[in-house]
């Protein structure tokens, strides 16, 4: 939007103690960004009746105006007394549902049906908590289905297919880029911490800059604040947060995978068509990006990380999607806590980050879901954020994609160059379009 700026929702709504588990949580920069944007409200509302109807621009536009409504109630929520606290969480998780969507009542029933089988199945076994085992079956068993326990079997097939697509995709990544992933391995480490990260990433963009493409002169990698690893295709930095975990030898391959290989390669490439769109991302892009960023991650360590599930897992539980009861923040914690236990203990890993280390990500991943509100468990209405579904969703798009184009011959390298010339979604024909009109 010329000479107006982007809503930042992400930034403006930040818990500055997320990970803490403090009972309400708390926001610096939400007020001012409400004043900053509302300034602005008449110009947005302006520049989306002047766009052209059912253009990308319309969509982009609108967004930006849905997302300046949705920090100022998110503002309203904060700032809310007991007579009119339900309303605006009520307006707030309405906001967020429209702006990313919400989890499919049956896609999250099915899942946490498998869930509950797969608990079945750990029940005696004397190397998991029972305790949690139980506390989690106790929690599922009355919103399964269990006439539909068992996925059909085309499910199953179709399923297996894409494991199969994603494992072909994976050798097409490692096949161009191995030197990136050896980097991990000669580094000799059990963990990368944040120096080790740093470096590791300077050192892979060093890589690129000599080997694959000199317009990676144009990157750097930042220190930011905060707890993930990200990157800012406005800013062309890979940002390496100061308060991130340790990242263990799959996890660091991963964040190559996803940050580097996807996040800022699309946008790199995206720079080069001279639409600068097509490298920050056209409208309706996010699940896309995030989940072929998940699926790459797959793709090179042949494991989908737990947090992929446990997001969408977790909203449907926020929303009461299935079985209509919103959970607080401090319900969902203790389920996700107690899930995320179970799944240390199954991997053989939960000995090594202890419990204090684990409570603090468990409490990070469910400050994300209730970002934007006070994290109470004041009135009757939750206020939940639902962006993170796209990583869930955009994975499983993805990933049925890539079985289609390789089941119509092409090959996996070339569904990868394909899809990282810019940021845009290839199930979209308008974003498709938009691509082959800027080619170079």
């Amino acid at each position: 939007m010329s000479g107006i700026p982007s809503v930042r929702v992400l930034e403006a709504i930040k818990p500055e103690n997320s990970g803490t588990g403090e009972d309400v949580l708390a926001y610096r920069g939400l007020e001012t960004a409400v004043q900053k944007y509302t300034s602005t409200n008449a110009q947005r509302s302006s520049e989306v009746w002047d766009s052209e109807p059912d253009s990308l621009e319309e969509l982009s536009k609108a967004k930006q105006l849905a997302s300046e409504y949705f920090l100022r109630t998110a503002d309203k929520v904060v700032n809310s007394n007991s007579s009119n606290r339900d309303l605006w969480a009520d307006r707030f998780t309405l906001a967020t549902t429209e702006l990313y969507g919400e989890p499919d009542v049956q896609e999250a029933t099915r899942l946490i049906t498998i869930e509950y089988n797969t608990l079945l199945g750990l029940k005696g076994n004397p190397a998991i908590s029972q305790e949690h085992v139980s506390f989690l079956l106790d929690r599922y068993r009355p919103i399964i289905n269990e006439i539909d326990a068992e996925a059909p079997e085309s499910i199953q097939a179709q399923e297996e297919l894409e494991k199969a697509a994603i494992q072909e995709y994976g050798k097409a990544i490692i096949d161009k880029y191995k030197p990136l992933f050896d980097l991990v391995d000669e580094a000799d480490k059990s963990e990368f911490n944040v120096t080790n990260l740093h470096e590791l990433f300077t050192n892979a963009l060093n890589w690129l800059i000599e080997n694959d493409d000199p317009e990676w002169k144009k990157w750097e990698v930042v220190e930011s604040d905060g707890t993930s690893l990200s990157v800012s295709a406005s800013s062309r930095q890979i940002k390496i947060a100061t308060g991130r975990e340790p990242a263990s030898l799959i996890d660091t391959k991963g964040l190559i995978a996803h940050e580097l290989l996807v996040h800022a390669l699309r946008g790199k490439n995206g720079y080069k068509t001279g639409d600068k769109k097509l490298a920050t991302g056209l409208a309706g892009y996010l699940d896309t990006e995030e989940g072929l960023g998940t699926l790459s991650e797959e793709a090179v360590s042949g494991e989908l990380p737990n947090k992929v599930y446990d997001r969408y897992l977790d909203i449907a539980l926020a929303l009461g999607t299935v079985d209509g009861i919103q959970r607080t923040r401090k319900e969902l914690f203790q389920i996700s806590f107690a899930r995320q236990l179970v799944q240390e203990q199954v991997n053989g890993t939960f000995n090594k980050i202890g419990d204090s280390t684990l409570e603090r990500k468990v409490w990070r991943h469910i400050d994300r879901i209730y970002r934007g509100g006070p994290g109470d468990d004041l009135g009757s209405k939750q206020v939940i954020f639902t962006k993170d579904i796209a990583y869930y969703i955009g994975y499983k798009q993805m990933a049925e994609y890539i079985t289609n184009q390789l089941a119509n011959n092409k090959s996996a390298t070339e569904i990868f160059n394909y899809l990282s010339q810019a940021k845009f979604d290839p199930n979209n024909s308008q974003h498709v379009e938009r691509v082959i009109n800027f080619k170079t």
